[in-house]
């Protein structure tokens, strides 16, 4: 009768180590569904590239948060109405763009994307072309992932 208490009384301890131990492991571990990482940024990247050859009106609108800052190569900076405008009105017309080389690093739940890409771009009169490194502000909000901040700096050619 005591061997079996014992046995009884072990098989509940072990029973509920192991439901502990699974407490705690998922405690640790963040849902994925709730998760932004690495590959989210870099689609982000390229979604944002993807939209602005197409000068889809629609989607960057629903893309770029309400507080993004556009900062050019030429050192405009522009809002988001004032980046948009510029395809609504026609002003601007991006060549489409290939990023290169892009990196993503994380915090929580944002993220700044860096790379470089062959810009050309016909803008106020005159067709401006070159390589540009930039920076990507990418955050997770309530609407989805958005981008926050982009930024451009041209690469001098050799001469």
């Amino acid at each position: 009768m005591k061997v079996q208490r014992f046995v009884l009384l072990m098989l509940i301890v072990t029973i509920l180590s192991v439901f502990g131990g699974i407490a705690k492991a998922q405690q640790e571990k963040p849902c994925n569904i709730d998760t932004f990482g690495e590959s989210d940024a870099l689609d982000a990247a390229q979604q944002w590239a993807s939209l602005v050859s197409q000068a889809d009106i629609v989607g960057l609108e629903r893309f770029l948060d309400d507080k993004y800052m556009h900062i050019h190569a030429t050192a405009l900076v522009e809002s988001k109405a004032q980046f948009i405008e510029a395809f609504k009105n026609g002003s601007r017309k991006y060549d489409p763009i290939k990023i290169e080389g892009a990196k993503a690093r994380i915090f929580d739940n944002s993220a700044v994307v860096t790379g470089k890409f062959n810009l050309k771009v016909f803008a106020r009169g005159k067709t401006i072309e070159g390589v540009n490194r930039f920076g990507l502000v990418i955050v997770k909000t309530k609407q989805g992932i958005q981008v926050a901040s982009f930024q451009a700096t041209a690469i001098p050619q050799p001469k």
